[in-house]
């Protein structure tokens, strides 16, 4: 049998032979449960010993996937075996997940990156060794140049490999390595690069601050024309009522509002300021209950707009006002 250090190593092996062996043995069956097929050929296809293909068998078999029928005799002895029902039914799905060309395409960059961190003394690497090597096939059937191409594009512009030399497949380097971020990708031990890479740039992102204090706006900053957000803001500051009540007058009409949201929000602003009915002091202004409800009333509009981040100021702004009404 082969050596695994732990039972952790082991379950690394087994799945990544196991779905391939189990598709094997489902092509070759045809989708027939009673059928014997030899796992002679497996192992030679995957440049793997008799003795694994073996352990992989025992682990299919004790899932109850497949039947085994012999050849445990000898580590050269091919396992015979037949596919059981639920082993037909995982088949199928595995089936439909390695031709879905988006995890097939995750699966490229994941393999690509690991196969260059394997073979850390020799690189640059040649990317055509990676064509030979086991880290080619997904769930049993290998990747397409093309679709190694794809992969190294990608890496290479998230930065976490270069790819330079002579052409591989049209525009693409034949000569890899790896950066200090693509070995820091490898190292976090994530099974998604593509979620990785999002979660690492959405980290850099700056974000930009907008302070206030009384009336007085430091900065503020539009999306752009699909009204996308892109900082984040924090308003240091809780306004009084008033000054909120003017702040909302002066940006609300540029925000994407329908007529009527926008002439609600504005008249609640305009209350706001002016005290609005209910119970008040000897000033006019509204009592405490009365400016709640009407900033309850400007949230529930303001978050009903499209997300700008002037939309996203106001809320904040609109947020602080109402945990210093409240206390908090």
């Amino acid at each position: 049998m082969p050596a695994f250090r732990d039972h952790d190593d082991f379950a690394a092996y087994v799945e990544r032979y196991g779905p391939r062996l189990l598709l094997w043995i489902w092509d070759r069956a045809e989708g027939e449960l009673g059928h014997q097929i030899s796992c002679a050929d497996f192992g030679s296809l995957q440049s793997i010993p008799m003795s694994a293909v073996q352990a992989i068998v025992g682990h299919l078999s004790a899932e109850e996937l497949i039947s085994s029928h012999g050849g445990h005799g000898t580590d050269t002895s091919a396992p015979v075996v037949t596919l059981r029902t639920a082993g037909a039914e995982r088949a199928r799905r595995l089936q439909a997940l390695r031709a879905n060309s988006v995890q097939r395409g995750r699966h490229a960059a994941r393999a690509v990156l690991h196969w260059i961190h394997a073979n850390p003394d020799r690189q640059p690497l040649r990317i055509s060794g990676f064509l030979d090597s086991p880290d080619v096939f997904f769930l049993g059937e290998p990747l397409s140049r093309s679709e190694v191409a794809r992969a190294l594009t990608y890496l290479a512009e998230e930065g976490l490999i270069t790819c330079a030399g002579p052409p591989f497949h049209n525009d693409v380097g034949s000569h890899v390595a790896l950066t200090s971020q693509g070995v820091s990708a490898v190292l976090s031990g994530s099974s998604d690069i593509v979620a990785y890479v999002a979660q690492q740039r959405e980290r850099r992102r700056p974000a930009q601050h907008t302070h206030i204090e009384a009336e007085t706006i430091g900065h503020i900053t539009q999306g752009d024309s699909d009204n996308s957000v892109h900082n984040s803001i924090e308003v240091h500051t809780a306004l009084a009522p008033a000054d909120l009540a003017r702040l909302i007058a002066e940006l609300a009409p540029g925000l994407d509002l329908e007529p009527e949201s926008r002439a609600a929000l504005l008249r609640s602003a305009d209350a706001l300021s002016r005290g609005g009915g209910g119970d008040g002091d000897s000033d006019g202004n509204p009592g405490p209950d009365r400016q709640r409800g009407l900033m309850e009333g400007m949230r529930r509009l303001l978050g009903a707009a499209p997300d700008t981040v002037g939309r996203q100021f106001l809320l904040d702004a609109v947020g602080q006002a109402l945990g210093r009404l409240l206390g908090s």
